[in-house]
């Protein structure tokens, strides 16, 4: 063989070779899988909420909210059930949700083992074990989310609301809502149940859930609560219980399906 040929037959094979390496531009790219996939949606009653706007939402007690400066909730303990009632239970299941912040309203749990799932379970807020020992890292860092932690009282605080409101007794018409505490008789950490309105297949392809957190249900109906007659709730006690009762019943599904 001439050397031309030699090395025209080495040009060919190279390039064949790197051809052979590129990935054909048209190649999808691979699925999702055993994923579940949460997006938070949040709302004041049916108005989509709007954050550090100039709005008008009225609450279940007639009074008028014209401001949310905050609005910040713990997800947390996420447990998803099958079809046969066994249970898929996150591991180091922490996350803070801020409505400021649309990073943090959607997240997605791994490594879900495949299978028909029909309701999910999770707490808002942190729950008591955590609150008084453990690890504080990633989304429990108070250096992270100091403004969700108490440093004059051990524990966190399980969901916050603030705004102005012109039933506020404050001079400033603002109104803070800081609801904590995980004594024996003050927890204000909740339990939620959410079955799915069909079955969710989990495995070849994500599973997806779009929950709606309303805010309007921290005024009522369960304990009417009236800006008013209290406009400022940031230490434990027998009122952010009775919040903390109204705050669990702020989700629902609004879809469920796969992605």
């Amino acid at each position: 063989m001439n050397m031309s040929l030699k090395i025209s037959t080495i040009i060919l094979a190279t390039a064949m070779m790197a051809v052979g390496c590129v990935k054909p531009v048209n190649e999808p790219e691979p699925a999702e899988t055993n994923e579940m996939h949460f997006m938070f949606e949040n709302y004041f009653g049916t108005e989509e909420l709007s954050m550090n706007a100039d709005v008008s939402y009225t609450t279940l007690q007639g009074e008028e909210i014209t401001k949310v400066t905050a609005f910040n909730y713990w997800i947390t303990n996420i447990k998803l059930v099958k079809s046969d009632g066994t249970e898929f239970t996150e591991s180091e299941s922490y996350r803070l949700v801020r409505a400021d912040k649309g990073s943090t309203n959607h997240f997605h749990v791994p490594n879900v083992p495949a299978g028909t799932y029909t309701s999910v379970k999770f707490m808002i807020g942190v729950d008591v074990a955590r609150n008084t020992s453990g690890a504080q890292t990633g989304d429990l860092d108070p250096a992270v989310n100091d403004d969700m932690f108490w440093t004059w009282s051990t524990g966190y605080i399980q969901a916050k609301m603030e705004g102005l409101s012109p039933q506020s007794t404050n001079t400033d018409q603002t109104f803070e809502y800081h609801i904590g505490g995980v004594a024996a008789g003050k927890e204000t950490p909740r339990e939620v149940t959410l079955t799915f309105p069909s079955a969710i297949e989990v495995g070849e392809k994500a599973g997806s859930l779009k929950i709606k957190t309303d805010a309007a249900k921290w005024f009522g109906p369960t304990n009417p609560v009236k800006i008013a007659m209290m406009s400022n709730m940031t230490h434990p006690g027998e009122m952010a219980v009775k919040i903390a009762d109204n705050y669990k019943e702020m989700f629902s599904i609004m879809s469920a399906g796969n992605e």
